[in-house]
């Protein structure tokens, strides 16, 4: 089977934590066996950017034979159905369905503009994946399947804190909050996890909030195993990444109830769900910290490895081609 995977989310040396999840996809296909081309850009919202990468797409088309093209995103799956010599699967994220979080707190005009763009992408889509059940509902009448992106578990696993923060350095004996995003990404709402983070400090504890975004995704694990706890305050998710490896870590995780979140860590020692305010966040971060950094969350998450999801996905993709087939 040869797919042509379209995404405007890769990883580059400038910005090497971009869409990290889609290359660990595509690179577990290919370790299964698929025959996979890349067609990759930068988006950055400009429109002109998507354009430009449609041309290419086509160009790419024209070249090769594919059996289908695999997009990642709504935007991108708009921009994909254009050309009608591949079917496409579309897999939605997230953002694309559930809209863009502007500096007032408040969801954009331009992200409900491009969440109605999304929305049609999958009428010209021959199968569409949603990484959680919540977006299934933001989806214009079209069947759709749930996948949820996978988690590398050789490359996520626990080890010793000390040896974690020795191999980082920088690190002095205060217990750590761990902030995976950019303080500045406003869907995140790093305002909460700080104002929390504050109230701890408020009560004497030796607590530190430390927010990390763009550094390479192998280094993920050592922060993750070097800190006590994850907190995830975000106004939305469809089912984050950066719970799943946190399990595999056994790292705690206070978060709120965002997309697949309660699913996931639901009956595991060491998780909490919080309410998205300041002072109940700080309650559960001190109840998390108070225990310790003892988690069974690994073995829950053994289900979304990358070879399990890899086989799905293609189980997507041998569908599509029997329709096609069967179509003629």
């Amino acid at each position: 089977m040869r797919v042509l995977v379209f995404t405007a989310m890769y990883p580059t040396q400038e910005k090497p934590a971009r869409g990290t999840f889609v290359k660990e996809q595509v690179d577990s296909l290919r370790d299964a066996g698929v025959e996979i081309d890349l067609c990759a850009f930068d988006g950055d919202g400009s429109a002109r950017n998507y354009l430009k990468a449609g041309l290419t797409l086509r160009r790419i088309l024209g070249k090769k034979p594919y059996d289908l093209v695999h997009a990642h995103y709504g935007l991108t799956g708009a921009i994909a159905i254009l050309q009608k010599r591949c079917p496409v699967v579309i897999t939605y994220h997230g953002s694309d369905l559930l809209g863009v979080v502007g500096t007032q707190k408040r969801y954009t005009i331009g992200g409900k503009v491009r969440t109605l763009i999304s929305r049609g992408a999958a009428l010209g889509a021959a199968q569409c994946i949603v990484v959680a059940d919540i977006l299934k509902a933001k989806l214009w009448p079209k069947s759709s399947v749930t996948i949820p992106m996978g988690v590398d578990l050789s490359l996520f696993k626990p080890i010793p804190t000390c040896e974690a923060r020795k191999r980082l350095g920088n690190f002095n004996h205060k217990q750590i909050v761990l902030f995976a995003a950019h303080p500045k990404n406003q869907t995140k709402r790093f305002d909460i996890a700080q104002e929390a983070v504050s109230l701890l400090q408020k009560d004497n504890l030796d607590v530190e909030l430390m927010p990390i975004y763009d550094i390479p995704h192998h280094e993920v694990p050592l922060y993750m195993n070097a800190c006590d706890v994850l907190v995830l305050t975000s106004m939305h998710e469809a089912s984050p990444c950066v719970i799943k490896e946190a399990m595999a870590c056994n790292l705690p995780i206070v978060s709120v109830d965002v997309g697949d979140v309660a699913e996931r860590i639901g009956g595991v020692q060491g998780c909490y769900l919080s309410e998205r305010a300041p002072y109940d966040v700080a309650d559960k971060l001190r109840q998390a910290l108070g225990n310790g950094r003892f988690s069974d969350s690994r073995k829950k998450i053994a289900e979304l490895s990358l070879q399990t999801i890899a086989t799905r996905v293609m189980a997507v993709y041998d569908k599509v081609q029997q329709v096609q087939a069967m179509q003629g």
